[in-house]
């Protein structure tokens, strides 16, 4: 406790220098706090758009369809899902389970045509599948009544030119390698968050498309969606026992779109080259303003070892302030940086442009509890790190040379 009033006098003391050090850790720990939520928040949407986006948390296959379902698709087919769809069901914080069917064909109007790689699955299913993470930009979403009806991707409808309402006509390989078509009305355009899967996207009713290909009640894979993305790693052995019973094989998001973790990865070094900039200009503030103490101070230090202060204790001395600098920055520097989130987070968040798309998305600031602690007591740490020398240099001189010193 002598320690601790002895700190804090000294800093009143030299108030200005205190002032420009604390200045220094709160800039610091608030950029840290402003970098880590925006970068929470990036990724966060990053996984909940590729997961929303149409791949779920889990998608389940016919055991063999992974190695050879691209191959030879109408081998591999799920019959009869509607029993395991009950069996899904039954697991705790399933939000949402749809059969799909993968068709690749010409989606054509009277003009132009163009690949698709489409889906058939269940209406309702499919828009829980997406959510908020993806938007009909024209039209409405196809419901179990509009059985002709097709979903595409805007990249889709801008190539062909289409637009809700608008006839047009699939033509797909069929199971023995003749062709089949179909005519559509395009119900609506949805704009999708991944680029690549909105240049071929088709969606149609399941039980149609299972007519256009003569696979009735067969689909090629079940998709999975989950309340919480939390609560993978919880439902991944209740999946497993699911497809053990009944011949199936699983996979899930991150496994089907692993270039998350690459992103993850990017950004993650990109912050952890900030904290290193940070931190090391921190050190050199503490040092530095330690170091000014000690010389204003020198004549100080050696008259109160010439009444008996031992080293130690004036290494103590020296120690605590740069101790409660580090805490006083910090505390306030926490204060600041999540005042400044919620302030960013209430005027609607900071507007970030997407490469190759017309609209981006608001971020929002959403740090982590958990690594703003460990910055905190890292700040602390680097504030008795920084002293280091100065005590090194207050240690080794003696009281002569101290109390001479002008």
């Amino acid at each position: 406790m002598l320690y601790l009033k002895l700190g804090i006098r000294n800093i009143i003391k030299n108030i200005r220098r205190s002032i420009l050090t604390i200045s220094t850790i709160i800039i610091g720990m608030v950029f840290l706090i402003l970098a880590n939520g925006f970068i929470n928040y990036t990724l966060w949407g990053f996984r909940e758009g590729i997961i929303r986006g149409g791949i779920g948390h889990f998608q389940i296959y016919k055991k063999g369809f992974l190695a050879q379902g691209d191959e030879k698709p109408f081998e591999y087919l799920i019959t009869d899902y509607n029993k395991i769809i009950k069996e899904i069901n039954k697991i705790p914080g399933i939000k949402a389970v749809t059969p799909r069917l993968g068709f690749r064909g010409l989606l054509a109007n009277s003009d132009n045509s163009a690949i698709i790689l489409g889906n058939a699955g269940d209406p309702v299913g499919e828009e829980s599948m997406f959510g908020a993470f993806s938007s009909v930009v024209d039209g409405q979403n196809i419901t179990e009544e509009d059985t002709n009806g097709l979903l595409i991707g805007k990249s889709v409808a801008k190539k062909l030119k289409l637009k809700a309402g608008d006839p047009c006509t699939v033509i797909v390989s069929m199971n023995d390698g003749s062709i089949n078509a179909l005519d559509f009305n395009i119900s609506g355009v949805k704009r999708l968050v991944i680029q690549e899967l909105d240049k071929v996207y088709a969606l149609a009713n399941i039980k149609t498309v299972q007519e256009l290909l003569n696979v009735s009640n067969s689909s090629d894979s079940l998709v999975l969606l989950l309340t919480r993305t939390e609560d993978v790693e919880r439902t991944e052995n209740k999946v497993s026992q699911i497809c053990d019973k009944f011949g199936l094989e699983y996979r899930r998001w991150d496994q089907i779109f692993p270039m998350y973790y690459d992103a993850k990865k990017f950004y993650s070094s990109a912050l952890d080259f900030a904290m290193f900039i940070i931190f090391s200009i921190t050190i050199f503030a503490i040092a530095n303003t330690m170091m000014m103490v000690l010389f204003e101070r020198i004549r100080e230090i050696g008259t109160i070892r010439s009444l008996g202060t031992t080293r130690i204790k004036v290494l103590k001395i020296i120690m605590s302030e740069s101790l409660i600098l580090g805490f006083i920055g910090s505390a306030i520097g926490i204060i600041s940086g999540f005042t400044l989130s919620y302030l960013v987070n209430s005027l609607g968040g900071i507007h970030v442009s997407i490469p190759g798309q017309p609209s981006g998305y608001q971020a929002h600031i959403r740090p982590d509890i958990t690594v703003v602690s460990i910055y905190f007591l890292l700040f602390i740490i680097i504030s008795a790190i920084a002293v280091i020398y100065p005590l090194i240099k207050a240690a080794r001189m003696s009281i002569a040379d101290a109390l001479r010193w002008i």
